[in-house]
């Protein structure tokens, strides 16, 4: 049996990401593969379905408006790897999670 990380190469395993969450000095990293999903991404299918309709790229999810407060609790995020032989390299900081929820959805909700 493959390990949840190590698919072989080529084929559909060109869409994969690692992707990390930074919130007062905590960093949480997981690992996300699509088609088909796999890694260690809690919401893995949902994520890469954002991912999909975006080509991969955090910063082109498009998601309905959410209405959040003003308050600052910074949190940062970041998704290195590729998709469909694109590197991907996304780096953002939000004013606070509800930011990073609204923009994000279950990408990086781990």
């Amino acid at each position: 049996m493959t390990p949840p990380w190590d698919p072989p190469p080529g084929g559909p395993y060109a869409r994969r990401l690692t992707l990390t969450v930074e919130k007062y000095g905590r960093v949480r990293t997981v690992r996300l593969g699509c088609t088909p999903t796999y890694g260690t991404h809690p919401r893995g299918p949902e994520a890469c379905v954002m991912l999909s309709r975006a080509q991969g790229d955090p910063a082109y999810v498009r998601l309905p408006w959410v209405g959040c407060s003003q308050q600052y609790d910074p949190v940062s995020v970041s998704a290195d790897g590729t998709w469909n032989d694109h590197y991907i390299r996304y780096r953002r900081t939000f004013d606070n999670p509800c930011e990073l929820r609204a923009a994000t959805g279950a990408i990086f909700a781990f």
